[in-house]
């Protein structure tokens, strides 16, 4: 899926991408985890160290009229272009905190990170 206003050439990954990454890719952390030390991780090629993806830990915005930002600097929940199987209120998300790394999924409506790859 591209989102609508990507450029050109870029789409949101797939959550079978994003598993991909942590299956293929060793974790490092960095920054402080915290809101006043943002933390995030670093995900380097496991047959190349010389390729790398960071992660900042930017947190999300709650799914209510608030808008309040949660969690800014200790997790971060990046969307997929993958429409969670069990229920299409909900799409696929990489999240990950100080300690966890994983594919999860989450409700549209909520306010979370993207993170575009080259087609």
């Amino acid at each position: 899926m591209r989102l609508q206003n990507s450029p050109d050439g870029y789409r949101l990954p797939t959550n079978t991408e994003f598993q991909n990454l942590i299956d293929n890719c060793t974790r490092t952390n960095g920054g402080g985890w915290s809101s006043s030390d943002y933390g995030y991780i670093t995900l380097t090629l496991k047959t190349d160290s010389s390729k790398k993806l960071e992660f900042p830990a930017v947190g999300w915005r709650s799914n209510d009229s608030s808008g309040t930002l949660y969690y800014a600097g200790q997790s971060g929940l990046y969307w997929s272009s993958v429409t969670y199987t069990s229920n299409t209120s909900n799409a696929y998300v990489l999240y990950f905190d100080s300690s966890n790394l994983s594919v999860d999924w989450d409700g549209k409506q909520c306010g979370r990170s993207v993170r575009c790859v080259r087609q």
